[in-house]
């Protein structure tokens, strides 16, 4: 039988999370431990009450249903045993035994991965210090690791697509669950240009207790983790907690001290977190470690090319109750660019309505959308709409 199954059994008896380091130790493989009797599992002193009676009550044919929907799917199952695995995953206490993946994620152990957090509701400003930060890191070859939310997670992802870099989603649940429906179209950009990668079996449907799990891998696979926007009791500070205590650098970006939205960074900073400002602060040191890796040369041109546009004529006022000035792009726009741009007036678009209105697939406007944005002519705002940039 398929040694595949017995780490997949073993992963859904433990549970997402749990310590794994002193199992793996006695029981180096999964089917070896399958085959021992409750007595033999017992004395080995690894396990508590309640996992010697989960390890009982799952059951081989489970793990076996969780590899025939991946397959029927075309998702992969990536284990220890693999040699696809993330190489920085086996360090950690609580290594996960079985990671679904949809899309490819091989390229982890070639390249220097960077987790990109912050709060779901970021200000305008953070959104495009994220955007920009994670693409020029994209730019010098680095990998942009972060968790798929809204707000400062989404515009990691995007930043990393505008610069044609790779880019992993550890999700908060199962593969194939139909969660934050508003983001679908990025996590197919995604899956497309790297992975999306979780440690719940398929169709494991999200909770409070799953997303904080979920946290230590992106953490876990990156080098590092920089934090944009965190307010006292953001779910990014538990990232950056985990980071340290897997040994990994913490990063932050300064944010005023008369808001609370900035008192989680600024906590990490007094703290010991290095206070940084672009991707070269995030970046140097993983370039020393890994010349062959990062191209620091590469990491400013992005943000320089993204500079933003400044208006030499208003176009005339868009013919609503607000009065709506846009700007003249610095320089030309391609089609695509200016059928979306010329969409926009005084009222927010979703970008399902700029589909329906212009015809273009996400794979087309997602990138229109980042492109719009780093030039500083339309703007995100909360409930993924867009309007002008002011």
């Amino acid at each position: 039988m398929n040694d595949q199954l017995y780490w997949i059994w073993l992963s859904m008896a433990l549970g997402a999370g749990a310590r794994t380091d002193e199992i793996m130790s006695a029981f180096p493989h999964p089917r070896a431990l399958y085959e021992t009797d409750r007595t033999g599992r017992l004395l080995s002193g690894v396990f508590t009450g309640s996992q010697l009676d989960r390890l009982e009550k799952t059951t081989l044919q489970a793990a076996a249903h969780a590899a025939e929907l991946c397959a029927r799917n075309g998702w992969r199952i990536c284990t220890p045993q693999d040699a696809g695995y993330p190489v920085l995953l086996k360090s950690l206490v609580d290594q996960p035994l079985a990671l679904y993946c949809d899309g490819e994620m091989d390229f982890l152990n070639r390249r220097v991965a960077v987790g990109v957090v912050g709060t779901r509701k970021p200000t305008v400003e953070s959104l495009n210090i994220a955007r920009r930060i994670s693409a020029d890191m994209a730019a010098a070859g680095a990998v942009i690791v972060s968790g798929g939310a809204l707000g400062i997670d989404s515009a990691a992802h995007e930043g990393a697509l505008l610069a044609n870099g790779k880019t992993v989603c550890v999700m908060g649940c199962g593969l194939g669950v139909d969660y934050l429906r508003e983001n679908e179209a990025l996590r197919r950009e995604i899956r497309q240009n790297g992975a999306l990668i979780s440690e719940f079996p398929p169709f494991t449907p999200a909770s409070r207790f799953t997303f904080p799990t979920r946290n230590r891998l992106i953490s876990g696979m990156s080098c590092g983790v920089l934090v944009v926007e965190a307010g006292e009791k953001s779910g990014s500070l538990i990232t950056a907690r985990r980071a340290n205590e897997q040994g990994r650098e913490v990063f932050a970006i300064p944010g005023s001290v008369l808001t609370s939205a900035y008192k989680g960074v600024n906590r990490l900073i007094r703290d010991g977190a290095k206070a940084v400002t672009c991707a070269e602060d995030v970046l140097d040191a993983f370039a020393m470690m890994y010349p062959d890796r990062l191209d620091l040369t590469a990491a400013g041109q992005f943000s320089q090319a993204a500079a933003p546009a400044q208006p030499t004529q208003p176009a005339a006022p868009a013919a609503s109750a607000a009065q709506t000035t846009k700007k003249i792009p610095a320089a030309p726009l391609d089609p695509d660019a200016a059928c979306v741009y010329n969409l926009f007036g005084s009222a927010p678009l979703h970008p399902d309505e700029i589909a329906a209105a212009t015809g273009l697939p996400p794979a087309r406007l997602i990138p229109v959308l980042l492109q719009l944005t780093l030039a500083d002519l339309i703007a995100p705002t909360e409930g993924g709409c867009y309007i002008l940039a002011g």
